[in-house]
């Protein structure tokens, strides 16, 4: 039996604390943008509820306005209208650049070969070009990709 009594005071409890919030978040005026932010949400939430319970279709939910001022929009709703209010801006790709001369050495599409060669103990090393490869380890050094 106290077991049982003891679920019942909790559920209480825990139904006080959704109240206490709820009245929070519908009463009390919102000052701090996050805390707006939250109560907007949460009063269009329980307006949307309370309608599904009483057999209403819930109504949509109408955009903010535009708002007027050039700083960034205080809602994602009002960047979703003033997105659809603006044209859509196509890029159109960049023109081809010049053909240029060849140059001397490797082309950046092209990477430098690289070289791997093993020292007198067995450990493997990479070298960029052939004359970073000690000269007694150039003959057994290997150009990556072959």
């Amino acid at each position: 039996m106290s077991r049982f009594l003891a679920i019942l005071l909790w559920t209480a409890v825990f139904l006080l604390i959704l109240l206490a919030i709820d009245q929070l978040l519908v009463r009390v005026p919102a000052s701090m943008p996050a805390h707006v932010a939250v109560t907007d949400f949460y009063r269009d939430l329980r307006r949307r509820a309370f309608d599904l319970a009483k057999g209403e279709k819930p109504a949509p939910a109408k955009p903010p306005a535009v708002p007027a001022a050039k700083g960034p929009p205080q809602s994602i709703e009002a960047v979703i209208v003033q997105r659809q209010a603006k044209p859509a801006v196509v890029n159109k790709p960049p023109a081809p650049a010049p053909a240029r001369e060849a140059v001397k050495g490797p082309s950046p599409k092209e990477p430098a070969p690289r070289y791997v060669y093993a020292d007198n103990q067995g450990e493997l090393h990479f070298a960029e070009t052939l004359a970073e490869v000690p000269e007694e380890y150039r003959g057994k050094a290997k150009r990556l990709g072959e």
